[in-house]
């Protein structure tokens, strides 16, 4: 956060003598009483011109809580105080043990790994065999959906059998809209997992609703008098608790006063927080979920800030709910769970994915594993000074993209892309079959020739050019670069093997012994820095006019943390006035898992592109398929919300652009759409799903593939209401049995549509609203 700020010191007579406004340190502030009464000051500031810097709270006791503004005008205000131990290194936020069962759960212990249940609960046989089938590979934690009373009765033939069968992993009953229910259960089951949007409220309207103080007050009051029984009843019998935040299930009350916002998931978990502390009931834990994970960082971020101002150290479970299926699913859940990992947040994760729930246990175990190595070794850099990153509100820092020069042959306005580049390496051989090659680039062709269309790679690195001799090869490189497709390639290679308009890439010593002065005049630099490197070696870029910086850290590197790297990088960067693109190269070694890879990157470069530091990706692993890295690249791009800025360009004419500020904190629920891919928002199925959800995502997402620029939420059940499809355009959504209704956006449209017709009913309603394309007819 930006340092230096001036301070508006005030106070709050309306405040004074409420005990529960302002506490001794250990207690903290009332964040949403301090919301309502700071809004005369923020007002203030606003009719004199004069922008709130920061705000400086004082009770009688002289105690003081200094917030500001998360970012230049944000309306957002967030303590001043850290969100994590430490910001160069991995070090493991210190939490209270909470036990679940017989499982222990916070910083003293490994990261637990969980996931849920799809068989349908009043179905003991089966519920125990899929049980019985997630312990069997390796889970610490299985929840349970229980939404009824047939369903919390069977949960005690559920946990008798497992325990006869010596099966005593704990069981965690997920409660919506049933306070009566979870009574029940948790006679039986290790924990209970509310969700405080719909605990004690009524399913969101998305009405804006105004509240008085004491119509406020005693909103709260009546949240205390439905869950206080619960706490009671999980304090006597010794369970667990998790008050589990989903983004799209926020009540009207919540976001009438905080919007669709990370701060308004923080403040509906304190109010739950606060009644268990009130009744000194303390073992629990947090989430705050969300299908963005850029939205889920924030939440999560402003959620241990906030406990750090009031001295509460209850753990931390971590998710990205409705992350899909496949490579897409296991990449956001890196980017959300891996970025959260690597500053030391997070206690226990589960992977939501739309496959069976025993194949989440791997790929959570190789996330679970990542932050555990990473704050084992404490991975970092040397302590820097950092001012210029915005922890809790997203903003990108755009680095300058090539601009044509006077005398330039060729265009380079085109080897990065304003919105995220994707670069590939490519090997001799590739030049082989100059066609095969385009085609792995994702250019179109006409007759033959290269074209570069919304999903082509950018540039593509070549570490070792083909001989001068070798006409066809070169004749390749020169139509990729005549569609302005970048060209990178090692200063000794363009030095013995020169190619005509090709960028050359240096490392920091030979743009300081200037051996790339050999080079032709006017040949464009990119320089490859690691961002460990002593400020004085980095301080040549300031004499140079760079294309592309790219940030590379060797895989090998034990103690370097290539995540602080990167931020001391742009700190440096930002201090200096330096605006050179950014490009996160990672290079794998050979014979790593995809997994590994689809995780590492998503957590490596994933929680850069989430604080908007980078302007694009390099992967190279040697015997990875080509077609995996850039659809890999495209993926992490599309899950930080970048290659997503055109929402809706079909119906512009021609050549007309829109460009949307992406304001996280005020506009969370702006729809982002990818163009170079199709992005499903699908829910991960549990009992509550009322269609085979593995089998409909497939259906569906086999005849909606080919659309640009649409999003499409597949879910099983409605249970986190319409706000969990806030980045879809469109919904497909299990009614009830046999039933689906259709959603545009949040608005439901048609229901009750049966489910042999209900595919094509979406086809339908994607074409009334000019969204539909024909497939592609391949040349």
């Amino acid at each position: 956060m930006a340092s230096g700020s001036s301070i508006l010191h005030t106070s709050f007579s309306g405040l004074r003598g409420r005990s529960d406004c302002f506490r001794s340190p250990s207690e903290g502030v009332d964040f949403a009483r301090l919301r309502r009464a700071t809004g005369s000051a923020l007002q203030k500031s606003s009719r004199s011109q004069r922008p709130l810097k920061s705000l400086v709270i004082k009770n009688s006791s002289s105690e003081t809580v200094e917030l500001e503004p998360a970012s230049d005008g944000s309306p957002l205000l967030v303590p001043r105080q850290k969100y994590c131990e430490s910001i160069h290194r991995t070090v493991r936020r210190k939490t209270r043990t909470v036990m679940v069962g017989d499982v222990t759960l916070g910083s003293e212990h490994p990261i637990r790994i969980q996931t849920m249940t799809t068989t349908d609960t009043k179905d003991v046989a089966a519920t125990v065999e899929q049980v019985m089938r997630i312990a069997d590979k390796g889970a610490d934690i299985v929840r349970i959906t229980v939404q009824g009373k047939r369903e919390a009765d069977a949960c005690f033939e559920i946990k008798n059998t497992l325990i006869q069968k010596n099966y005593n992993i704990p069981l965690v009953a997920d409660i919506h809209f049933a306070p009566s229910v979870a009574l029940r259960v948790a006679e039986c089951f290790d924990k209970i997992r509310v969700n405080p949007g719909n605990f004690a409220d009524r399913r969101a309207q998305f009405e804006q609703i105004e509240y008085t103080e004491e119509e406020y007050q005693k909103e709260l009051e009546h949240i205390e008098e439905v869950f206080s029984p619960l706490v009671e009843k999980c304090k006597n019998y010794g369970r667990a608790m998790r008050i589990g935040t989903n983004h799209g299930s926020l009540s009207d009350r919540i976001m009438s006063y905080y919007g669709d916002s990370p701060r308004g998931m923080v403040e509906s978990a304190f109010e739950f927080a606060r009644i268990c502390r009130k009744l000194d009931f303390h073992n629990f834990v947090f989430s705050m979920k969300a299908s963005n994970p850029v939205i889920m960082v924030e939440a999560y971020r402003l959620l241990v800030a906030e406990m750090y101002v009031h001295g509460w150290d209850y753990p931390l479970h971590l998710g990205v709910t409705e992350a899909g299926e496949g490579e897409d699913g296991r990449m956001k859940s890196a980017i959300g769970i891996g970025t959260l990992l690597q500053d030391g947040l997070g206690d226990t994760i589960r992977v939501s994915l739309t496959e069976p729930p025993e194949e989440e246990i791997d790929p959570c175990r190789r996330l679970a594993n990542l932050g555990m190595t990473a704050a084992k070794l404490q991975k970092g850099v040397a302590p820097f000074e950092e001012r210029h990153r915005h922890y809790f509100d997203f903003q990108r820092r755009n680095g300058q993209l090539p601009v044509q020069k006077e005398g330039e042959e060729v265009d380079y306005r085109g080897v990065l892309h304003r919105d995220g580049s994707v670069l590939m390496s490519v090997s001799l051989n590739q030049l082989k079959m100059p066609e095969l090659l385009y085609k792995s680039l994702a250019a179109k062709l006409v007759v033959g020739m290269p074209f570069k269309d919304l999903a082509t790679v950018d540039s593509i690195l070549l570490r070792e050019l083909p001989p001068l001799e070798d006409i066809d090869a070169r004749l390749a490189l020169k139509r990729l670069i005549d569609v302005s497709m970048g060209i990178l390639t090692p200063l000794s290679e363009q030095l013995t093997k020169p190619l005509p308009h090709a960028m050359v890439l240096v490392n920091l010593v030979e743009l300081a012994t200037g051996a790339h002065k050999l080079l032709q005049k006017g040949t464009r630099l990119a320089v490859s820095v690691r961002g460990d490197e002593q400020y004085e070696e980095l301080s040549i870029l300031k004499e140079y006019d760079i294309t592309m910086l790219l940030h590379s850290i060797p895989y090998a590197e034990e103690k370097i943390g290539r995540v602080q790297a990167a931020r001391r990088l742009f700190e440096y960067l930002a201090d200096n006035d330096l605006n050179f693109p950014v490009i996160h190269h990672l290079e794998f070694p050979a014979g790593v898992h995809r997994d590994d890879l689809v995780i590492g990157a998503g957590s490596a470069a994933g929680a850069l592109l989430v604080d908007g530091l980078g302007d694009g990706l390099l992967f190279e692993a040697p015997d990875q398929d080509f077609d995996f890295l850039r659809n890999t690249s495209f993926n992490l791009l599309q899950g930080c919300r970048m290659r997503n800025t055109k929402t809706i360009a079909d119906h512009f004419s021609e050549g007309l652009e829109l460009d949307f500020k992406l304001r996280w904190s005020t506009v969370p629920q702006l729809v982002f759409i990818s163009w170079h891919n199709k992005e499903y928002v699908s829910c991960p199925s549990c009992g509550r799903t009322l269609f085979d959800l593995q089998e409909v995502s497939a259906q569906i997402r086999e005849k909606t593939s080919h659309l640009p620029g649409v999003s499409i939420a597949i879910m099983g059940c409605i249970v986190n209401g319409p706000g969990e499809m806030a980045d879809a355009d469109f919904g497909y959504v299990g009614g009830a049995p046999g039933k689906i209704d259709l959603y545009v956006g949040k608005t439901v449209v048609k229901r009750g549509i049966d489910m042999d017709r209900a595919t094509d009913a979406l086809i339908q309603l994607i074409k009334d609203h000019g969204r539909w394309v024909d497939p592609p007819i391949e040349e």
